[in-house]
Parts: C-alpha cells; sequence; structure tokens
C-alpha cells in the first residue's frame, strides 16, 4: 500500500534541513592559528607549542580578539620629529 502526501515547496526545504550535514568553514583567525603552529614546529619553537597546546584555538582566538592594542602610542611632536630625521614629508591629515 503506498501513501502519496503533497508537501509545499518551502515545507519540503525546512523539512530536509534538518538531514543535512553542516560543515564548519575556518575562520581566519583559525587559520593563523595553524599557521603560527606550523611555523612553529618546523623552527622547533617549544614555547609556542606549548601554549598552543595548553590553549586551544577557539579559546585563542578570543584571546587575540580581545587583546589590549600594545603597539605604542606616538605624539604628534614625536611622529613630526621622525618623519623630519628620515628626510621624510609629513603626509596630509585625514579627517
Amino acid at each position: 500500500m503506498t501513501q502519496i502526501v503533497t508537501v509545499s515547496p518551502a515545507t519540503a526545504a525546512y523539512a530536509s534541513l534538518g538531514m543535512k550535514t553542516t560543515t564548519r568553514s575556518h575562520t581566519l583567525f583559525e587559520e593563523r592559528i595553524h599557521h603560527w603552529s606550523e611555523d612553529a614546529k618546523v623552527r622547533g619553537d617549544a614555547r609556542v607549542l606549548a601554549v598552543l597546546n595548553v590553549i586551544q584555538p577557539p579559546a585563542l582566538a578570543l584571546a587575540l580578539l580581545t587583546a589590549p592594542d600594545l603597539r605604542p602610542q606616538v605624539t604628534v611632536a614625536e611622529a613630526q620629529r621622525q618623519y623630519d630625521e628620515n628626510g621624510q614629508e609629513v603626509p596630509p591629515d585625514v579627517d
């Protein structure tokens, strides 16, 4: 015995979503962490490898996202002095 059921395309698409396997694409941070790990293996950097083993990539990505900006801050006068020392023209201000 056969039962025939008609279903709208939208309902069929919604029902088929549960059957799909999802693959998660790698984020930019995960790719960089992977390259960092591979580079550490090539160089034999045991310290970096230990950190990567203790801190798993998702936590490390979160740490990189929330890390404070560690670049040194430069005053306008100091930047002007450095441009003068190097004989370069100061770029126009960008507003």
